[in-house]
């Protein structure tokens, strides 16, 4: 009977040391912190795919992933009855939806590359490899997202990269940007450290260097005078210093391009498409001799792309500006590009000029004014941006109070959010100034067009008092001109001007 009793005690602790582990490993299989996945889709018609692998966030075992489509005609997906939208304006449709690991899912995606839109069924599974599951264990862990909330990655850009020859002098001082600095060196050697860990050795024409740098180290050789740019933001920081002309390959084509100069140089044909970042034109790349490559941070969703640029021995540079936390940061970005392209005098002009144009409002009295930007999509939803967003940031300079949804989640990386217009109304009803998006979606042609959208527009205090504005298309490729930007919102706001350079009034 003892033997008996024992026997079943073992049984029970046996059992109980099972469930536990079984526990155990399903709450602890996968910590939180950031993976590599790859990603398999089917269904729909075939053509459809998804860049594979993608960036996985685990938060709280919560798994989200950031998915870019192959074509920019997705908008809107539907993940378990939730519906998600685009959390980009230009390039293929992005979204940031919850995922389970290891599992088929069932989703939803609108396309409208047909006639009229489609809802497809798909299903989609996401399996992370074994050597990235220590990932968020790294010192150097920091990714995009918390970047782009102002957080600096495990490079302290601030300590110059000893080199073997070229001895160290000094570092600017930056105004405004965080997430790069330039170190000078002897012989006119320059290092570009960004917070993503990369460093940019910049050697001059004139000069060789042929030491063992590290993996961390990019060498560019001056001079970087046939650049295929992908990144759409980077454009106008060349314009600003009248150097569009070292740019040979466009990542953009021209009806999405708004620079007068890139537009009229593709016209002439000194400047010719080169296919979008994640399927560049490498047989014309190798052609053209291009000797270096700019891109935005969408490269790393498909870093075999990455690599078969640099097999062919053309540097990559990333472009990380856009996450760049005050306005005049990424406007200060030109300075990085004025090194590149040895102008650095001009592009140290450009940015002295906008940067006076901010400081002109220090001591400008705020009006405490309220403005919200929004859009209407194709399902009558409110489309706004978050009030961590850069945009709100240049609203408070200049001189006005931005509205932005009370229950949005700050935490997110994507700095816009969808929401019901009964949403909207409830915070914006009573605001000062509407601001209408034409970055996402097209302009109402005037203010009875939007209230045909929506009759809940006639009630909001800003379409009565008639002071409903929108963006001009170009605004988003302007960083640039970030000072111009936030003096035309000064003059609508102060009721100085009804019309300006990236402002229009709805009429």
């Amino acid at each position: 009977m003892k033997k008996q009793r024992e026997f079943i005690s073992l049984v029970k602790y046996t059992m109980l040391f099972l469930l536990i582990a079984v526990i155990m490993a399903g709450c602890g299989s996968i910590s939180d912190g950031e993976y590599t996945a790859s990603v398999t889709l089917s269904g729909g018609s075939g053509k459809a795919h998804i860049d594979s692998p993608c960036r996985i966030t685990v938060n709280g075992g919560k798994a989200t992933a950031d998915i870019t489509w192959s074509s920019s005609n997705y908008d809107y997906m539907i993940v378990n009855g939730k519906t998600y939208y685009p959390v980009n304006t230009e390039g293929n449709s992005e979204f940031i939806i919850p995922v389970v690991l290891e599992k088929d899912m069932q989703i939803q995606a609108d396309t409208v590359a047909m006639s009229k839109p489609h809802l497809i069924d798909y299903v989609i599974r996401f399996s992370i490899t074994k050597q990235n599951e220590s990932l968020d264990d790294a010192s150097d862990g920091k990714n995009e997202i918390e970047a782009s909330n102002g957080s600096v990655g495990g490079n302290n850009i601030s300590k110059a990269p000893e080199l073997n020859g070229p001895d160290y002098i000094s570092t600017d001082e930056n105004s405004y940007a965080k997430n790069f600095a330039i170190h000078r060196y002897s012989d006119d050697f320059a290092v570009i450290s960004v917070d993503d860990d990369r460093n940019y050795l910049i050697v001059p024409e004139n000069k060789d260097y042929s030491e063992d740098v590290g993996d961390d180290v990019i060498i560019l050789k001056k001079p970087m005078d046939r650049i295929y740019l992908a990144a759409s933001g980077v454009m106008c920081q060349f314009d600003a210093i009248s150097s569009v002309q070292d740019i040979y390959l466009s990542g953009i084509d021209k009806d999405d391009l708004y620079i007068e100069s890139a537009r009229k140089a593709m016209d002439e044909g000194t400047l010719i498409y080169g296919g979008k970042y994640s399927a560049p034109d490498y047989e014309r790349m190798v052609a053209d001799d291009i000797n270096l490559a700019i891109e935005n941070t969408m490269i790393l969703h498909v870093p075999k792309v990455q690599e078969k640029i640099e097999q062919l021995g053309i540097p990559v540079f990333i472009d990380r500006s856009s996450y760049e936390n005050d306005p005049l940061g990424r406007c200060e970005w030109v300075k990085v590009y004025g090194l590149i392209a040895g102008k650095e005098k001009e592009a140290l002009d450009a940015f002295e000029e906008q940067k006076k144009l901010v400081e002109a409002l220090n001591e400008f009295e705020n009006t405490e004014k309220t403005v919200v930007i929004f859009s209407v999509n194709s399902n009558h939803q409110i489309v706004t941006r978050k009030k961590n967003d850069y945009f709100s940031k240049m609203v408070e300079i200049a001189g006005g109070k931005y509205l932005s949804p009370s229950s949005e989640d700050d935490e997110k990386a994507n700095s816009q959010v969808t929401i019901s217009t009964e949403s909207f109304y409830a915070y914006a009803e009573n605001a000062d100034i509407l601001i209408y998006n034409t970055s996402i979606e097209e302009v109402p042609q005037s203010l009875q067009s939007l209230m045909d959208t929506d009759p809940t527009f006639a009630s909001f205090k800003a379409f009565n008092d008639g002071t409903v504005f929108y963006t001009d298309k170009s605004l988003y490729q302007y960083a640039d001109k970030t000072g111009t930007i936030i003096d035309n919102l000064n003059k609508i706001i102060t009721n100085q001007e009804t019309d300006t350079e990236f402002f229009h009034k709805l009429n």
